[in-house]
């Protein structure tokens, strides 16, 4: 039930956000060992509580709500930008609000931190490997496994 659930967040985000370029998590995994291309920046549009569980190594915490502005001050015009947040839809928003300030090179991670943290890939708290992540809300618990779903109690319902 849980990858089903998943599936179908990933199928709601493509449709919801149809100009929004989805980078698949195997492709992502690829491409932050792949010492020929420019690493990207990795944006984790997901809350403090959040992030404090787990992320990907690297990767810069924004407010859902930022500016493109406030989000790419400093950021080179060239940079690659990949987004994510839990299951998609708050990275998917601000994929499409940095893609429209001009930039092209952004992507919103497919399937999230839900799916990496899913697959087993690496995830990071305070620069040591972890395995859990938060899962959000109920809908979340209900998506991860037990052994990838951090014990939150502060969930929104």
């Amino acid at each position: 039930m849980q990858a089903a659930l998943r599936a179908l967040a990933r199928v709601f985000m493509r449709g919801c956000f149809p100009s929004v370029k989805q980078l698949p998590t195997a492709q992502l995994a690829a491409w932050l060992t792949d010492g020929s291309r420019p690493p990207p920046l990795l944006l984790d549009v997901r809350r403090p509580e959040e992030f404090a569980v787990s992320r990907i190594a690297g990767a810069r915490r924004v407010d859902a709500g930022a500016s493109a502005a406030e989000v790419l001050r400093g950021v080179p015009a060239g940079q690659p930008i990949v987004c994510y947040c839990a299951a998609g839809f708050r990275s998917s928003l601000m994929a499409r609000r940095l893609a429209s300030a001009g930039r092209t090179q952004i992507f919103n991670l497919e399937g999230a931190i839900f799916d990496w943290a899913c697959e087993g890939r690496p995830l990071e708290r305070d620069g040591q490997p972890v395995r859990e992540v938060h899962p959000f809300n109920w809908l979340g618990r209900l998506m991860l496994p037990r052994d990838v779903c951090a014990h939150a109690p502060s969930l929104r319902h």
